[in-house]
């Protein structure tokens, strides 16, 4: 009987990234201001899901983290886990930046949404997990 020996996929142990089979990088979505994002603003028409939505429309999604403060009780943040590794590039068709600025650029442009100023927030890539794109 033949013996078909499997040679891949091979699990690279500095890069964790081969045991999913995809790349993934993440983001962290700081609010920035002070609010209280209750039931409203985390469903339907709501901040959070406004954020969310922003994001998918440039990325896949495969993971958001639960909300969190921001350590000096002066914001709210969430981490957002998307599929793919992304340098430097013209995501909006005109000025060079990182995807980190653009998403950015994208949350605060939503401006105020259901009475959450989104115009203060702060979008930054997170580093080091060995599972993210730019963990080498």
């Amino acid at each position: 009987m033949a013996v078909v020996t499997k040679v891949n996929p091979t699990i690279d142990s500095t890069r964790g990234r081969a045991f999913l089979g995809k790349t993934i990088d993440k983001y962290t979505v700081d609010i920035v201001a002070a609010v209280d994002l209750s039931s409203a603003n985390m469903g339907p028409g709501g901040a959070f899901q406004a954020i969310i939505s922003a994001m998918s429309r440039i990325t896949t999604i495969v993971g958001v983290s639960a909300l969190r403060t921001n350590g000096s009780g002066a914001g709210r943040m969430f981490d957002v886990m998307i599929e793919g590794e992304f340098g430097t590039d013209t995501y909006d068709g005109t000025n060079s930046e990182t995807l980190a600025a653009h998403l950015e650029d994208e949350v605060q442009g939503l401006g105020t949404v259901n009475s959450v100023n989104l115009g203060s927030a702060t979008v930054t890539r997170a580093t080091g997990y060995p599972l993210f794109a730019n963990a080498q």
